[in-house]
């Protein structure tokens, strides 16, 4: 018990005892004086927005306050007050929240989507998962039970995971490196179907692989270990990912590796095929290059052949059109002394031959009289170098004359 005066601020608040046992609270700004009572600040309990606070009372009841709030801890009625933030979650994260009736004492489960901040209320709590985790000193290896979440990642992701103690057909032990890539489609098949969908991942993963190279021997798999990147070589990890809520979109093979005196003899094999293979492209472009060359021979021959025929043909033209215009200019010559002699040799031939009209017109004539024309003739002409015979057609008053 104090007597004396006590002070309370501006947001404070205090409780009060009396002598008697009895409490009251008292809001500052306030100044008390005190006799025979009992003195007690509360303490104050600010929630931003981004918050909320658990209260517990004295009697068990729980209560979720969501900031912005003020909460003086009483203990006459409080146990404890605390402040937790609230869920912030993005658009690709979601919870699993779980909730109790108060009256039925049935639990029932549901899944809060983002983007969003949640606040669980009085009776419910979040399902934390507990997954294989990657290794913080090898990313290609897994820990059991070292992921701890309660944040549900709803986008597609990938892992890296290495199979090791592979065995091939002839007893050649491995290791090979995949990647996998997957993305959760139904929340409510994997809570019910598996407790770490990793764990499953990496059984089939193993099953699958071990059951691929079991089949080939060592060269064998590394001529086919390519089809590794095909989806239908994991039957296993496809069939579990489906019960389980995944699909996994693609396994990416990134290469294989064994013991280090078999990768050396691997290496040294390797080395040989390369270098035989270089030497086979070199020839093989040395044999094309000669090839070319010879073909570019041919090729220039070949045009060259065309080029001088091309040529002769030209000059045979040039000698046809030379002739030809030499011949056509001799005929135009001829055809000039053909006109002129016809032109000099149509008079006298059109003289001639009305002369021999003429005379004809007169054999006739005398015919006509009675007139014997072959002795009149033989008698006009005192030596007859030639003898016309004038004949007479029988049907026709026509002569003819003919020269002996």
């Amino acid at each position: 018990m104090t007597v004396g005066w006590e002070t309370l601020d501006v947001g404070e608040q205090a409780l009060v005892y009396n002598h008697e046992g009895e409490a009251r609270i008292e809001e500052g700004p306030k100044r008390l004086f005190l006799w025979r009572e009992k003195f007690q600040i509360l303490k104050r309990n600010a929630v931003n927005q981004n918050s909320y606070a658990i209260v517990r009372y004295n009697d068990g009841q729980v209560e979720h306050l969501k900031g912005p709030c003020v909460i003086y801890e009483n203990p006459l009625h409080h146990k404890f007050v605390k402040a937790y933030p609230m869920e912030s979650l993005d658009a690709n994260e979601a919870l699993v929240v779980y909730k109790q009736d108060k009256e039925t004492n049935k639990v029932t489960r549901y899944v809060q989507f983002g983007p969003t901040l949640f606040m669980p209320k009085a009776g419910e709590w979040l399902h934390e998962f507990c997954w294989h985790g990657i290794d913080p000193d090898n990313k290609t290896s897994m820990i059991p039970n070292s992921n701890r979440f309660s944040r549900l990642k709803i986008i597609p992701d990938q892992f890296y995971y290495n199979v090791d103690e592979v065995r091939t057909a002839d007893d050649a032990a491995i290791r090979v490196k995949l990647m996998l890539f997957y993305e959760l489609k139904d929340i409510d098949t994997m809570l019910n179907a598996t407790k770490d969908p990793f764990s499953d991942f990496i059984n089939c993963v193993c099953a699958d692989i071990i059951a691929y190279a079991s089949k080939y021997t060592y060269i064998e798999f590394m001529e086919k270990s390519s089809a590794l990147n095909d989806l239908s070589n994991y039957p296993q990890l496809l069939d579990r990912s489906k019960q389980i809520g995944y699909e996994i979109s693609k396994v990416v093979y990134r290469g294989f590796h064994t013991h280090d005196k078999l990768q050396k003899l691997h290496d040294g094999a390797v080395k040989t095929r390369t270098n035989l293979k270089i030497a086979y492209e070199k020839e093989e472009q040395e044999q094309e290059m000669t090839d070319m060359k010879l073909k570019n021979e041919k090729d220039r021959i070949q045009l060259e052949h065309k080029l001088e025929e091309e040529n002769l043909s030209h000059k045979q033209e040039l000698e046809k059109d030379r002739v030809r215009h030499k011949l056509m200019m001799e005929l135009k010559q001829e055809q000039n002394v053909r006109d002129v002699w016809i032109q000099e040799n149509s008079a006298s031939l059109e003289g001639k031959k009305l002369q021999d009209a003429q005379t004809l017109k007169y054999y006739t004539n005398l015919h006509d009289l009675g007139v014997d024309l072959n002795g009149y003739i033989q008698a006009k002409a005192q030596r007859p170098q030639k003898i016309i015979k004038v004949v007479a057609d029988k049907d026709s008053a026509n002569f003819h004359l003919h020269h002996t």
